[in-house]
Order: structure tokens, then sequence, then C-alpha cells
């Protein structure tokens, strides 16, 4: 039987494959999975029972329910600042919805969207299945991952329909300034691009950044896909819920994809949503200021052991870690720590071609849990020989 052709191009997710070896494997340290360690905070669970309790149980507008839509829109034009109405926002079951609806209603047959590398494992793949062809935008640890502008316009081809943007970045931890945005909101500008752009580590920034959305610069609301969601800022990754803002005349078009696949978001999981945006954000800041703290202790606990290094992650909760003076590929290393160490990490090369000589490490867990990654990498590094 022949399958679409498409699925031969695709390959198993990285990350999902060091997480499935680990599970035989008992009494292991997980830097794995981008999974915050906090329970959803209990403002959002209880107007989830509430919702149970209030007969919210079954199917809602395709595209959210409106009162949620405006509380979105809300958010937007206060906190991103940028200007949308409701009708320009749609509610999507998790942020990879709302990636595959992005590039599934931009890329026609053999268009070409750019893509960053290293970048998170969703995005080459649902390229292909959208039936476009990925670019792969080179980015360099030397340049702490932030986009170089000339390999950028080398990328743009009479092909290119759209640029991904990821800030704070997974895996690389890099967050792009204003002056960064503006050069690329030019480039998008002067080649007729779109810019899709993935902000879903929004509230997960350090040292006083504050993040700045494409779509609030002059002229890029009308030709930005900006996704958001809740999974990262209040530790809600089951409930699967996200959102996007785009122009009116696209979100029409994305709306039949929602009708002829999943419908539209989980009833409750947008009842818990809007007590989430619209409640207190102390919950917000709280989760943030412990992911500073398990940031400082792992950059310098890796900084301290030889042939490692590491920047400084200045968004999201992930640490790409420099491993190129072990002398070890990437895949190498992970499989040899996890296998001898029990600590689980992810290859950089999960995350493209230019992850060659990294490897991730998620700190969304406990300073305990850390503490004793941090030794068992040092014994595995200084073991190596």
């Amino acid at each position: 039987m022949e399958f679409n052709n498409h699925f031969k191009k695709i390959k198993p997710s990285g990350i999902r494959k060091l997480f499935d070896l680990a599970q035989s494997k008992k009494g292991l340290i997980s830097f794995g999975i981008g999974e915050p360690d906090f329970i959803t905070p209990s403002h959002i669970r209880e107007a989830a029972k509430m919702a149970l309790n209030d007969g919210y149980t079954r199917y809602t507008p395709n595209l959210g329910f409106p009162e949620f839509r405006e509380a979105l829109a809300d958010k937007l034009r206060r906190k991103n600042n940028i200007s949308v109405a409701s009708d320009e926002v749609i509610v999507t079951s998790g942020g990879t919805d709302a990636l595959f609806f992005s590039f599934f209603s931009l890329l026609n047959p053999q268009d070409e969207a750019i893509i960053p590398d290293p970048g998170f494992v969703t995005y080459e793949s649902q390229v292909i299945f959208s039936g476009g062809i990925p670019i792969h935008l080179p980015l360099s640890g030397e340049n702490y991952f932030h986009p170089d502008l000339e390999k950028l316009k080398n990328c743009i081809t009479s092909k290119t329909k759209a640029i991904l943007l990821n800030s704070p970045s997974n895996p690389t931890g890099a967050a792009f300034n204003k002056d960064e945005l503006m050069k690329i909101a030019e480039i998008a500008q002067e080649k007729d691009i779109f810019v899709i752009s993935d902000e879903l580590y929004e509230d997960i920034m350090y040292d006083g950044r504050k993040h700045i959305s494409i779509a609030s610069l002059p002229g890029m609301k009308e030709r930005t896909i900006s996704i958001f969601g809740f999974s990262k800022s209040y530790a809600m990754t089951g409930w699967r819920l996200a959102y996007l803002a785009a122009p009116a005349i696209l979100v029409k078009e994305i709306a039949k994809l929602l009708q002829n696949t999943s419908v539209c978001a989980n009833s409750i999981a947008q009842r818990a949503g809007l007590a989430a945006i619209q409640g207190s954000q102390k919950c917000v800041l709280n989760m943030l200021n412990a992911y500073d703290e398990r940031r400082k202790l792992l950059v310098k606990g890796l900084n301290e052991i030889d042939n490692l290094s590491c920047h400084a992650p200045e968004g999201a909760f992930y640490a790409f870690v420099d491993i190129r003076k072990t002398g070890k590929m990437a895949n190498e290393l992970s499989m040899y720590l996890l296998e001898n160490y029990g600590v689980v990490t992810v290859p950089g090369t999960a995350f493209g071609r230019c992850g060659e000589g990294y490897i991730r490490l998620s700190f969304a867990t406990s300073l305990d849990e850390i503490k004793e990654g941090i030794k068992r990498i040092k014994k595995g590094i200084e073991n190596l020989n």
C-alpha cells in the first residue's frame, strides 16, 4: 500500500525518541521534555470545575467562545501592542495546531518557508505536510543564535512565502531585541513576505528583557500571524490551548481548516483560559522567578564542567550547551549520558543540522533535580576519556 509521500520526508521527533528510551529506565534525571513541572494554578483549575458544573460541555463556535476571543484581543492590544479586533483572533487546540493552520493556509505547493536552524522540531515537518519547502536559516552559537540578517537575505528567493520567527526560542533561549525585529520587518515588507511569529514563551524573559511582538511594529500587523499559548505561561500543557492573531481575511480561510479538522478547542479549557488571562498574573511571575533561579544554578554548574560551555538563556527554559570540546557528536553524548549516568538530554541535531555540537537541557524541573543532574553530567564528562 502506498501512503502519503510527505511521510517519507518526515523524521521521528528527536525529543520523543530520547523520552521513549528513558521510559524503561529508573532513577533518571530528566532535562528532556520542555514542560513546566508546576501544577496549573488553582484559580484556573477552579474555573474549569465551575465550567463543568455550569454545563460547558458542548461544541463551541469554530473560532472559540466570543467572550474568550474578545478577552484575548484585549490582552493582545494591552500587553503586546497589537491592535486587533476579536474577529482577528482564533482559539486553537495547542500551539502546534496554530502553527499547522498558519503554514497550511499560507503555503501552496513548492512555496518556500524560512525556518530557524536550530529550531523547534515541528517547523520543518509542518512546512512539508503543507506542501511547502523548508529553507533553513543557519543560526550560530558565536552569535548566541540570533539571526544574521545577511544570511536571512541569502535565504530569500522568488518562491519565499513566509519567515518563521521564534522568540524567545526553543531550543536556544535566544530572545530577539527590537532593533533585530525592526530589520527583519523591513526585509519582510521589502520582499513582500509573511511572518509567522511563534511567541509561546513571551512571559519567560530574563535580566529585565521585555518581549516584543513583531506584529506591533509599523506595517507588520497586516503580514503577520502571531501565535501565543497557555502551556508555558500558565503550566497548562495538557489542556491543549493556544491562540493566534491574523488579518481578518486570513482568519476566514483558517476557519475552513478548523471546520474540517479539530472543529473547535476544548470547551472547558477555553473557560479555564479565560480565567487565566483575566485573573491575577502573580502565578506567572512566581514561575518566572523559579525558572530564573534554576537557570542561574544550571548555567553556573555547566560552565564549571571542563569542555562544556553555556551562554545564559535570554528567555524560555532551555540551556543550549556547547559540547564541541568533548569531541563527541550530539547524539552520541546524549546517549552516553542517558545509558551510563541516567541523565536525559536532547541532542542539538533534533532541532536541525546547525544543532550539531550542542545538547539541550530543559530546566523546567526542580532545583534538587538540577543539582543532581549537574553532578552526574560532571562525572560523565570527566570519565569520557
